[in-house]
């Protein structure tokens, strides 16, 4: 065979070879996490800045922080009932089929039942609680300023952590749930979510790696904890074991905190004033 025509075969396959490595490089670079939530559609809100979400039967409840309320909306966004003078509501859990409301401005725990207040008698001194969920007698509090965590329990008070960002410290907690024995917390500042045992022993530390900036909101389900990135304008969605497993990044805007219901997601969008509505993709 001619000199010049192996020479040239061999660039060519040589050529084909790297765009083929090339081609597949891409690929596997654009990939990604794989797709776990279909977005299904937006929930327009009117005057309404959503900081909380819980849904009890069929009422959609949202704590509008700018307007010092709780508002009761329908699934177009229809306001249907509302309750003022909430001081600056954040997080909401439920108990007993009634909203749980954390009021960071006037450092109290409420159960709302019709229009009467149930204020929760605390132990310790809050400031600007952002959060609280109850299991049983226990209950958790996000003491936001305090950089802690506060469980109290039949009178006894634990108070897990202090400001720093070691494992068992917190930057500005925002949200805590309790699941299966275990305290997830949003450690908004430090970047992460942070998991407890029922004696307040560190776990687990959970999307420290991913960059997030303010990780605000948290929703544990029995396969995943789903968390807002707040300042990125994400969602990301990891395993039980900490594995990243869902990356959202497109539709929010300043989202602050995730609900699953069913089989659907919801994202409250605090400054966009709306809720985004995802499917389970599985």
């Amino acid at each position: 065979m001619n000199l010049f025509i192996e020479k040239s075969m061999l660039f060519t396959k040589g050529f084909l070879n790297l765009a083929m490595i090339i081609v597949i490089v891409l690929t596997i670079s654009s990939c990604g996490p794989n797709v776990l939530w279909e977005f299904e559609r937006d929930i327009e809100l009117t005057d309404v800045s959503p900081n909380g979400i819980a849904i009890i039967g069929d009422d959609i409840w949202i704590a509008d922080t700018d307007n010092n309320r709780m508002v009761v909306i329908d699934d177009v966004g229809n306001i249907k009932r509302e309750i003022i003078d909430i001081d600056r509501p954040m997080h909401i859990a439920q108990v007993n089929g009634k909203p749980l409301v954390s009021e960071y401005g006037s450092d109290v725990i409420n159960i709302l039942d019709g229009d009467q207040r149930d204020t929760l008698v605390i132990q310790a001194e809050l400031d600007a609680p952002a959060s609280a969920d109850m299991s049983g007698n226990k209950i958790a509090i996000a003491d936001f300023y305090n950089h802690r965590v506060i469980v109290e329990e039949n009178g006894k008070e634990m108070q897990i952590g202090k400001k720093g960002d070691a494992p068992g410290e917190f930057h500005y907690p925002t949200d805590v749930q309790f699941f299966n024995d275990q305290l997830y917390v949003a450690d908004a500042y430090n970047h992460r979510v942070q998991v407890f045992d029922g004696n307040g022993n560190h776990l687990n530390t959970i999307g420290g790696d991913q960059g997030m900036n303010a990780a605000t909101g948290i929703y544990v389900t029995p396969d995943y904890i789903i968390v807002t990135d707040f300042e990125n304008d994400r969602v990301l969605t990891f395993s039980q074991e900490g594995e990243l497993v869902d990356l959202m990044d497109e539709g929010f805007l300043r989202p602050t905190d995730v609900l699953v219901h069913g089989d659907k997601l919801y994202v409250l969008n605090f400054k966009g004033k709306f809720i985004s509505i995802f499917k389970l993709n599985v």
